[in-house]
């Protein structure tokens, strides 16, 4: 199986029946990680804007309270961490492999799928309890001039937006993505499955 020419010629050899279409499965594989790549590189450009504005606000405060500022060092930390993480994590994407059998493809899928449930399940949760604690500190000095009603409306408001971000939100596009990439595994281990019968067969 060393090229994906030679997969197509041995795949052309089995019988019609329902056997899938090896090119669109493979070009399915290949959108896949496009989508996931220009999603990748989206959210670190939203988020690094993000650091950047609360790094433009925090300069422009007339106040230095000790509680504001390591509110703000540990949100922009959280994001910074977040992004280099999440980007290390996901290098193989931004490798381009033309001529890739579906092995190749089936390998790139599983890595990737698997990152992705790392990421939600121990770096998400993370990112977001040490960016909850960044916000709740940061908010402290501003939430001491409000009323009591002010401040518990404002503390419920930002934080169970957050809690929607991420249990609701974060974790509905989680399970589509996984879906996706599920799916497309599915097929090309069908793929895979039936050239190594055939290869044996030989």
């Amino acid at each position: 199986m060393s090229s994906n020419i030679d997969l197509k010629t041995l795949w052309q050899q089995q019988p019609a029946g329902n056997k899938p279409d090896i090119n669109a499965v493979i070009k399915k594989a290949i959108d896949l990680k496009r989508k996931t790549k220009n999603k990748l590189i989206w959210a670190n450009l939203v988020l690094m804007a993000t650091a950047i504005f609360v790094i433009v606000i925090w300069a422009n405060l007339s106040t230095r309270v000790f509680t504001t500022t390591a509110g703000i060092i540990l949100i922009v930390c959280s994001i910074v961490a977040f992004v280099a993480v999440s980007s290390g994590l996901h290098m193989g994407l931004f490798k381009s492999h033309p001529e890739a059998d579906t092995f190749t493809y089936l390998n790139e899928l599983i890595s990737i799928q698997k990152k992705q449930q790392f990421i939600q399940t121990k770096v998400m949760s993370l990112y977001f309890v040490f960016l909850s604690f960044g916000l709740f500190l940061y908010m402290m000095e501003f939430e001491n001039r409000m009323s009591v009603l002010w401040a518990s409306i404002t503390f419920l408001c930002s934080f169970g937006w957050m809690a929607f971000a991420y249990f609701y939100l974060g974790r509905r596009r989680f399970k589509k993505q996984q879906a996706e990439m599920s799916g497309a595994i599915e097929k090309l281990q069908a793929i895979n499955k039936q050239l190594e019968a055939s290869k044996e067969t030989e």
